[in-house]
């Protein structure tokens, strides 16, 4: 797959529309900051997601000068060609071939993966940064899957405003009922996804490096007693002690991930080597990726010259000849098949 043109207006500090076409191959956007080269990115990104990569509300994403945005795209997908747009006027929209549509329904026909040299650091470190990453990379293999964490909200959240405001039993383990299913399915996804992806990067890339995946509950590990019935004799086993808090004490939104180097944990090492090995797993995604759906995302690269090395330039590059790339810099770079240049 890969984007052909996005049009965009209103949006950031590209008030008027504009317009950028890409190639099929490896395109770079350079111009000084704040010239608008990271805003393209989001406004791809958002196409596919239907939010920013930044933490920042959609209202926050208008121009200055603007009460509504408009990003419009060309989307080639094995020769059929897809028309993928996203508004926000008044409220938020994303639609396929001119119809509204929801994540589900773009994560069929495009996925961008997004890789930033500024927020690795801390990426690691988080439990919350590090469990919406590894849930994109399963929703790019798995499209229903964000249906099932959409739903999943859904309960908690009714589950949550009942516990604070009127928790009575009997509604509470209806919930919980609920609650077990989606909590069955996201878990063992979850499972499934990292063992695939382990076998990925300590195969082709680093023999080192593991993903480490902790259920918020020691009861719901992957084995063969792993069953709805176990489940929701767990949730309903602490309702007393959720009552008491006021809050859910075990859910799928708790579950930890943690990345390990030679079985210390990556987020102890330096700067310079957590960078790398996040790339070895981005490099390990791209393969797992094009294993499970025979075809590669469009991978974006913020500040292309600080994210990668030349080592790791080398093996994108080399390695990946068929992929679509977008990336951003400061400067030109000649091993990129097609250029876009920015002014302020």
């Amino acid at each position: 797959m890969f984007i052909e043109n996005i049009e965009i207006s209103g949006f950031r500090n590209l008030k008027k529309k504009n317009v950028f076409s890409f190639t099929n191959s490896k395109n770079i956007i350079y111009g000084p900051n704040g010239s608008g080269k990271t805003t393209i990115l989001e406004a791809i990104y958002i196409l596919g997601f239907g939010r920013s990569f930044l933490n920042v509300k959609k209202e926050e994403l208008l121009n200055n000068e603007s009460d509504e945005f408009f990003i419009n795209s060309t989307v080639n997908r094995n020769q059929l060609k897809f028309k993928i747009s996203a508004s926000l006027n008044k409220s938020f929209s994303l639609f396929l071939d001119g119809e509204k549509t929801g994540i589900p329904g773009i994560g069929r026909n495009f996925f961008p993966l997004f890789f930033s040299s500024s927020d690795y650091v801390s990426l690691i470190s988080s439990r919350s940064s590090l469990r919406k990453l590894f849930d994109r990379f399963i929703f790019g293999t798995e499209n229903i899957y964000s249906k099932e964490l959409i739903e999943y909200k859904k309960v908690i959240r009714n589950k949550t405003y009942l516990l604070k405001h009127n928790p009575d039993y009997a509604h509470l383990k209806g919930w919980n009922k609920l609650l077990a299913e989606y909590i069955l399915k996201i878990t063992r996804k979850r499972f499934d996804f990292i063992r695939k992806i382990n076998d990925h990067v300590q195969d082709k890339h680093h023999s080192g490096i593991e993903i480490r995946y902790t259920p918020s509950s020691s009861d719901f590990y992957y084995s063969d007693n792993f069953k709805l019935d176990k489940v929701l004799s767990v949730l309903d086993g602490i309702l007393e002690k959720e009552i008491l808090y006021k809050s859910p004490i075990v859910g799928t939104h708790l579950d930890k991930y943690e990345i390990f180097m030679d079985n210390r944990p990556l987020r102890l090492y330096s700067s310079g080597e957590k960078k790398l090995n996040l790339i070895f797993i981005y490099l390990a995604y791209i393969d797992m990726f094009l294993s499970e759906r025979g075809e590669y995302p469009v991978f974006l690269v913020d500040d292309y010259d600080i994210a990668m090395d030349e080592e790791n330039t080398e093996v994108l590059m080399s390695n990946y000849p068929a992929m679509q790339i977008i990336a951003t810099s400061v400067r030109n770079n000649k091993n990129f098949d097609s250029t876009i240049k920015l002014k302020h």
